[in-house]
C-alpha cells in the first residue's frame, strides 16, 4: 500500500470536503482518505488498481481540482531522523 498527498483546489466548505471524501470511496483500491479544507489537502492510502491519475480523475469528475505531490511511505517512520 502507499500513501500519497494531493494538493486540492476548489474546496470552500465543509461539504466540498465530504463531496471529495465520497469520491475517493468510489476508486476501486482506495483503503483510506483524509481530506483537510483548512490546507486543501488530501491523504490518500490505496493499492492497485488505484493510480494517483484515477485519484486525481476522480476529483476532477466531482468538480474540483487535484494534483499529486508525490508518494510517501506508508504509516510511521519511527524515530528515524532527519537531514
Amino acid at each position: 500500500m502507499q500513501t500519497e498527498k494531493f494538493r486540492v483546489t476548489g474546496m470552500t466548505c465543509a461539504a466540498c470536503s465530504a463531496h471529495v471524501e465520497k469520491a475517493m470511496a468510489a476508486v476501486p483500491g482506495v483503503e483510506e482518505v483524509t481530506v483537510s479544507l483548512l490546507t486543501n489537502s488530501m491523504h490518500v492510502a490505496f493499492d492497485r488498481p488505484a493510480t494517483a491519475q484515477e485519484i486525481c480523475s476522480a476529483v476532477a469528475s466531482a468538480g474540483y481540482g487535484a494534483e499529486g505531490e508525490g508518494p510517501k511511505p506508508y504509516g510511521r517512520a519511527g524515530g528515524v531522523g532527519g537531514s
